[in-house]
């Protein structure tokens, strides 16, 4: 596999992870960041500094967008417009419009756009969905994720309705899993309190939960906080049954995954992250090997559901979702 030149847009958190993945399948990484920190993230990793987009295009294979949300639409249309190939942090866009613009435009000019839902990367998750799809937990099958983490942000109760908060953020990794694992929605009723003045038992600053109605017949539930402090910095769970068995996972957990009933196998060590499991997987598609488990009409879908999830939570009333997503 050739080197790619990756263009890594952002310098915090996440870019950080991006960046030490995109040096481990062996990239050659240029970081542009507006905040001034560019330059201390590159040296740690002995990558390259560019001072603007245009520059960090020029001759790059991949561009990768870890800047915020509200900056991904006009990223990814301008590297689409030259060429570049494109990672992008979840969510996609702001927006479904937004979102489906950008997958539009990928798939006219024949550029390869990837988004980011590291969840899926997972092991545990990976092992859930080959039980599911090989008809091992069998069928009248419900499910449960949560999502958790730290996030101290004053205004992560008080965004808008239809674009952002929990809802449309962090609920969206378990959001996508459940699409990944049980195909598309066509019902979605969600729940969500916002900035909670003094955390609740659960210890969460904010709540969002959804229940998805698959047109497979499988029904998930996806519950999601914000957490008031640090410990644990993020901690997943799933419980999945059927009438062949049921599968539970929880991170915090020696093991990664356990099944009850039918022969699931055990799984041995975590290995690497999700983070270089999924930019190895895009690595490859860049380089003309083998698609990841992840594209573009992904993103698009896991944005359209958090859209309805949004719309539903402060109506109060479902969503009822056509097969390819939009609101019916």
């Amino acid at each position: 596999m050739r080197q790619l030149e990756v263009a890594l847009l952002g310098a915090g958190l996440i870019a950080r992870f991006h960046l030490d993945a995109w040096t481990t399948v062996g990239a050659s990484v240029r970081v542009c960041s507006t905040d001034g920190r560019a330059a201390d993230l590159a040296r740690e990793f002995g990558a390259k500094v560019v001072g603007s987009l245009e520059e960090a295009l020029d001759g790059a294979d991949v561009v990768d967008i870890c800047t915020p949300t509200s900056t991904h639409h006009e990223i990814a249309m301008k590297a689409i417009a030259a060429g570049v190939g494109v990672v992008c942090e979840k969510p996609l866009a702001t927006s479904t419009a937004e979102a489906e613009e950008i997958v539009a435009a990928a798939e006219q000019a024949g550029v390869r756009l990837y988004p980011t839902h590291n969840v899926r990367f997972a092991p545990a998750y990976g092992r859930l969905h080959e039980l599911v799809a090989a008809g091992r937990v069998g069928a009248g099958t419900v499910a449960r994720f949560t999502v958790a983490g730290y996030h101290p942000r004053p205004w992560t109760g008080n965004a808008p309705a239809e674009t952002g908060g929990i809802v449309t953020d962090q609920m969206l990794h378990g959001v996508d899993l459940a699409y990944w694992v049980f195909g598309d929605v066509v019902r979605v009723h969600a729940y969500y309190q916002g900035e909670i003045a003094a955390p609740a038992p659960t210890g969460a600053v904010a709540l969002g939960t959804v229940v998805l109605t698959h047109a497979s017949g499988a029904i998930s539930q996806v519950v999601s906080r914000w957490m008031a402090t640090p410990v644990p910095p993020y901690r997943l769970t799933c419980h999945v049954s059927g009438t062949g068995g049921t599968v539970l996972y929880d991170s915090e957990w020696p093991q990664e995954i356990q099944v009850f009933g039918g022969t699931g196998a055990d799984f041995g060590h975590f290995g690497e992250t999700p983070f270089v499991s999924m930019i190895r997987e895009f690595a490859q598609g860049f380089s003309g090997g083998p698609e990841p488990r992840l594209g573009p009409r992904d993103g698009l879908a896991a944005i359209r559901i958090t859209q309805a999830a949004a719309r539903s939570a402060w109506t109060g009333r479902a969503v009822e979702l056509t097969a390819k997503g939009a609101a019916a």
